[in-house]
């Protein structure tokens, strides 16, 4: 009896030794020389790259066993005299790689649940950056041959993709609580703005606490706690009153908002140097165009540095409004005033000067117009 349990023991102890070892990358190259190093890289909690291990290749084929990892993070492969790395979630089970040393953005990892979601996202991502892409193309196309009713369906189709694709973020998010592409999919919603601070609190809360201390996690949380400060410095919110700002024109003059109302204002925040900014200009020169006789006021305050660059954009994009800036980029006083983080950025007044909406493009933006100047608001 006593030699059966001694057995018994032995047994788990090899076992438990042999959960110790971690897991194993198996990898399949090509376009590498033999001998060519391979190092396995890890992000410490200070956010610096560490070389964790090395294997070289050997007719085109690289086996690597690596010690179970301590968190939930990103390692990634790098190689010697090539550019680039192959990106994977460390977990502890088997990963298989088929790597491409002309493309290792094209190299195919399989192995573990966390490395499957996280390429589903990753994919489907790039799905929606590449229509993205497809229809920014068609737009200024169509804006150049001054096809306005293709560049509003257009711009309605992208504000559509847009949803969409916050939506699966939010979704993938939400469905995966236990995951650290939830938290992932949490930062980036957070990052593009497609949701508030309060809401990325709230979501957050929601994920496993396992992944709250990973790097990623405590990254999250701290980006969440900046965004809320922000948030709780805004002045400046619907049904609130605009403050009023002065502030020179491109020719050196000083124009307050007050001078600048008009029976509907938007106060349009830009940039010469800001391509969604210069990409919204058309939608918003045909509105102008559209209901200015109605009432519509624009008065744009740019984030500019330089006034050559200032007032070339005004003139190329025919903006035929009036202009103030202070030209002090990011610093510009008004924009600080207003709490405005990323641009473009939109208020909407009425004519008491009362914020009614904000931060509205492309469709929405003309809807809202049309509904305050239209022919159904006569």
């Amino acid at each position: 009896m006593k030699r059966i349990a001694l057995l018994v023991t032995i047994f788990l102890l090899v076992a438990c030794q042999k959960d110790q070892k971690g897991y194993t990358i198996s990898a399949n190259t090509t376009g590498f020389e033999d001998g060519t190093m391979v190092y396995v890289n890890a992000i410490s909690q200070s956010q610096r790259p560490i070389i964790i291990d090395s294997v070289a290749i050997q007719q085109e084929k690289f086996e690597i066993v690596l010690p179970p990892p301590e968190s939930n993070d990103f390692n990634y492969l790098t190689f010697n005299n090539t550019q680039g790395n192959v990106l994977f979630l460390a977990e502890n089970t088997p990963i298989k790689m088929t790597i491409y040393k002309d493309s290792l953005r094209s190299s195919i990892i399989k192995g573990g649940s966390e490395n499957e979601l996280f390429f589903t996202y990753l994919n489907t991502i790039q799905k929606y950056a590449k229509e993205k892409l497809e229809l920014n193309n068609q737009y200024q196309i169509a804006t150049k041959l001054g096809a306005s009713d293709k560049v509003q369906k257009i711009t309605a189709q992208r504000e559509k993709l847009i949803e969409k694709e916050k939506q699966f973020r939010k979704n993938l998010s939400e469905k995966n609580t236990n995951s650290l592409i939830s938290i992932m999919a949490i930062t980036d919603l957070l990052n593009l703005k497609a949701i508030s601070a309060k809401e990325a609190k709230t979501k957050y809360t929601a994920v496993d606490d396992t992944l709250k201390s990973t790097r990623l996690g405590k990254n999250l949380n701290q980006l969440i706690n900046n965004a809320i400060t922000i948030a709780s410095q805004k002045k400046i919110d619907i049904g609130v009153a605009a403050e009023d700002f002065s502030a020179p024109t491109p020719k050196g003059k000083m124009l307050s908002l007050k001078e600048s109302m008009g029976k509907i204002t938007i106060i349009d925040f830009w940039a010469s140097w800001c391509r969604p900014c210069r990409m919204e200009n058309p939608n918003v020169v045909r509105l102008y165009n559209k209901y200015h006789d109605k009432g519509l006021n624009i008065i744009g305050v740019s984030l500019d540095k330089k006034q050559e660059a200032w007032t070339k954009a005004i003139n190329d994009d025919n903006l035929n409004w009036n202009h103030v800036s202070n030209l002090q980029f990011w610093q510009e006083p008004i924009a600080r005033k207003y709490g405005v983080r990323s641009i473009p950025a939109t208020f909407i007044l009425d004519e008491k000067g009362n914020v009614i909406a904000k931060n509205l493009r492309g469709a929405a933006l003309e809807n809202k117009i049309s509904e305050l100047l239209g022919q159904k608001a006569l």
